[in-house]
């Protein structure tokens, strides 16, 4: 299952047959979701792991929860596409019974954490990781709004992705880390920058935002509730150039301890393929997991059909 494939190109998986440890890469609905897609240079904006009793693992805006499968296969409002994908044990896809206790036994255990800021910080990582900087005024603010966002120096705080790393990473099997999903640098993509509604997205992260970054912001709020369609060269934004970016891309990987020099942990972030060493689990993007070789395609488990578009 390539990452960037059509919908309608991956076979169709039934709910019924996934097992706990699978793992769903979701699609979201909005203006935030396609920004994580377009910078991750894949088609997922969400992760959650499966667990017992029916239930999934995932982050959210309340926290890590348990949420019913049933209601997010449900959910074609928030969610266009749902694909699994299951670990490679080894002996064939699947986990052994007691390796997969103690892989949701993690994910349990991180029940209740607080989750950082909404999508808004996981934009933040990936932009981090990936450095592409969009053309669009508004948008080059948004990502260095985001940026700030990544990685808050309050570490019991988690993003959805980071939830199935740390599930299998940080799981009791034995060895240490043997269940630890394998993290390769992906491909650059090539897809252009999505259309984005950027009254909406606003709106999405007004709530979200802290009172110096809504002051940034408030011209192009102002602006586009009054109905300009483009935030392009509006009045009094912010014009943020590439140094600035870089910067504040430079201080999020500063933080995750993945600059040259800072204990030994650089990554050739830039080198498609490359096996990144003892990664950052707050650095985990739904792409990573996509593109891991630890786990292999099962198929699409909820597909929207047009009528929800």
């Amino acid at each position: 299952m390539h990452p960037t494939v059509a919908p309608t190109d991956v076979p169709a998986f039934h709910a019924a047959d996934l097992r706990t440890g699978d793992v769903l890469l979701m699609m979201g609905e909005g203006p935030l979701s396609e920004l994580i897609a377009w910078a991750s240079d894949g088609a997922y904006s969400h992760a959650a792991i499966v667990a017992d009793a029916g239930d999934l693992i995932e982050a959210t805006t309340g926290g890590v929860v348990r949420t019913p499968l049933r209601a997010r296969l449900a959910d074609r409002d928030h969610y266009r596409f749902i694909d699994a994908v299951r670990m490679d044990g080894g002996h064939g896809p699947g986990l052994e019974p007691a390796d997969a206790a103690a892989v949701l036994a993690r994910a349990a255990s991180l029940l209740g954490m607080p989750y950082p800021v909404d999508e808004l910080a996981l934009f933040g990582v990936i932009m981090a990781v990936r450095g592409k900087w969009p053309r669009h005024a508004l948008g080059r603010l948004l990502v260095r709004v985001a940026l700030d966002h990544a990685l808050p120096d309050d570490t019991g705080r988690v993003v959805c992705s980071e939830v199935v790393y740390r599930a299998y990473a940080e799981c009791t099997a034995e060895p240490a880390g043997r269940l630890a999903p394998v993290i390769v640098v992906g491909e650059r993509g090539t897809a252009p920058f999505p259309d984005i509604d950027w009254k909406r997205l606003l709106e999405q992260l007004w709530p979200l935002l802290g009172p110096r970054d809504r002051q940034a912001l408030e011209p192009a709020r102002t602006a586009l509730l009054a109905g300009t369609e483009d935030g392009a060269g509006l009045p009094g934004l912010p014009v943020v150039g590439d140094d600035e970016l870089e910067a504040a891309r430079r201080a999020a990987l500063g933080r995750a301890g993945l600059l040259a020099g800072e204990g030994g942990r650089a990554a050739r972030l830039d080198d498609p393929g490359t096996v990144v060493p003892d990664p950052n689990p707050r650095l985990v993007s739904p792409q990573d997991l996509a593109a891991s070789p630890s786990f292999v395609p099962l198929g699409r488990v909820m597909q929207r059909d047009a009528s929800h578009a």
